[in-house]
């Protein structure tokens, strides 16, 4: 029986077609900007009408399938990169320097929220090419397809929501989940937009920097990343914090008057506080500065207010850390994730009191309130492992390719946990092996591994399934001659 067959490819490709459109269509918001300004909107319009025919015309001429798990995965992977090889096509037509790939970099680092930029000069980017950037990060924090589902398709719905390595449930179905956390979102966007404005940010910093804060992104319409007042890093820390600690469970809990009960919320807590302090112990940095830092390489969102280059190693060391574990489930982080990191923790300790009681003593596993199963056990050390696997695979290219080791590790980590932080490997003159590189780990980060290798995958197993049925094949033949 086979995996897919030609009905799943097709039944595929009509769902990407769908989000071709969605995509196109996002596209023409900063054509409006473009037209406001009197900027040039060409760049944004044209592409977009033209994503648009073709998506329509893929839709039109392939048959929906029944979503499943299988299906989502493919669709998932596919839909990141798609999408940020569609976000790319305006990008490079707007930056004389800027190449498909680098186009495809920036735009994926947008839509996963990793905030990496090889932007030489931002301030100097048409505000409509600004929005664009800030928008791109702002659905991306949620999810392309998380967005799709809730706007455009209810078809598949908890399938493409557990493929985008999302499995909290604030509401018993799917859809309704999703349809709150877009609630949810949109309210501390609007939140976050006035409380930067009243602290003296102008509307349009407040607006692309909390879009990009809160969806954990990190990419800002400064050159300088977070040029402002102490008053606005403690928003922006709390915005962070928000976005990528606090998972969207709790928020429903908070607004809806229930009880909050949350380990991961709990754990944050000593891990920022005891970091922070190691970096004003060790860098001399002020303890607001050390806070953000913290966070935003918790959260994933990548801002920063100090020069990475300045810190010491062991600052650096820490923060490297720090991104390896990454914030919340259920938020818009990126990284292994604080509750699977807790949970293999968790896993070791009761390892080691097995080891110790008598044989046959029942240990009873517990994290937090909820029962530890082999199976969420065994998920968090895969989803680990693959994610440890990567970070090391990033680093080795880019030592290969000539890049100081400890700088690499730094990078490579920041790359694939979609954090951002740089320590100026990232650039519009880095290799393009290096920019490749980049794109793949970014990529494979925000899904969290497993989809981008069930399409990886999928070729080499259709082509060992169609050998091994021509070999039963050949073998039926034989017998019937005898």
């Amino acid at each position: 029986m086979k995996i897919f067959k030609k009905t799943d490819a097709t039944g595929i490709m009509h769902e990407l077609g769908l989000l071709m459109m969605f995509i196109g269509s996002l596209m023409i918001i900063p054509g409006i900007f473009a037209v406001y300004y009197s900027e040039n909107w060409f760049i944004f319009v044209i592409p977009a009408l033209a994503f648009i025919l073709l998506g329509y015309l893929v839709n039109r001429f392939t048959k929906s399938i029944s979503i499943k798990l299988k299906h989502a995965m493919v669709i998932s992977a596919l839909a990141w990169l798609m999408a940020s090889m569609i976000g790319a096509v305006p990008l490079m037509l707007s930056i004389d320097y800027f190449g498909y790939i680098d186009g495809v970099f920036e735009s994926m680092s947008a839509w996963t929220t990793t905030g990496f930029s090889i932007i030489n000069d931002v301030e100097s980017l048409p505000r409509s090419v600004q929005i664009w950037r800030s928008l791109q990060q702002w659905v991306g924090g949620v999810g392309v397809l998380v967005m799709v589902i809730s706007i455009l398709s209810k078809a598949g719905a908890s399938a493409y929501y557990r493929a985008e390595a999302r499995e909290e449930k604030i509401l018993p179905s799917t859809l309704g989940t999703v349809k709150k956390i877009w609630h949810i979102y949109i309210l501390y966007t609007v939140l976050g937009i006035c409380m930067l404005y009243i602290s003296g940010l102008n509307l349009w910093d407040a607006i692309n920097i909390c879009m990009c804060g809160i969806s954990t992104g990190g990419m800002s319409v400064s050159n300088s990343s977070f040029p402002y007042g102490d008053v606005a890093k403690l928003i922006m820390v709390a915005i962070m914090y928000i976005g990528g600690v606090v998972s969207f469970s709790v928020h429903h809990n908070l607004l809806t008057g229930k009880d909050v009960h949350d380990i991961q919320t709990k754990a944050s807590l000593p891990i920022l506080s005891v970091s922070a302090l190691i970096l004003v112990l060790s860098s001399g940095i002020s303890p607001i500065d050390a806070l953000f830092t913290m966070v935003s390489a918790m959260t994933s969102t990548g801002f920063s207010t100090v020069s990475m280059n300045g810190l010491s190693n062991i600052s650096l060391a820490v923060i490297i850390f720090v991104m390896i574990i990454g914030g919340a489930t259920g938020t818009t982080t990126g990284g292994i994730k604080l509750m699977r990191f807790l949970i293999m923790g968790k896993a070791f300790y009761y390892k080691l009191k097995e080891s110790v009681l008598p044989t046959g003593s029942v240990v009873y596993k517990k994290i937090g309130k909820n029962v530890m199963s082999g199976n969420l056990i065994t998920d968090a050390f895969i989803i680990g492992f693959g994610y440890v696997v990567h970070y090391i695979a990033a680093s080795m290219m880019l030592i290969f390719l000539g890049y100081d080791p400890y700088k690499s590790m730094f990078e490579a980590v920041s790359m694939v946990a979609n954090m951002g932080l740089s320590v100026n490997i990232v650039d519009s003159a880095m290799h393009p092996l290096a920019k490749l590189t980049g794109i793949i780990s970014m990529w494979v980060g925000r899904l969290e591994i497993i989809p981008v290798y069930v399409l990886l995958i999928l070729p080499a197993y259709l082509k060992l399934k169609d050998m091994g049925n021509n070999s039963k094949n050949e073998v039926i033949c034989q017998k019937n001659r005898r």
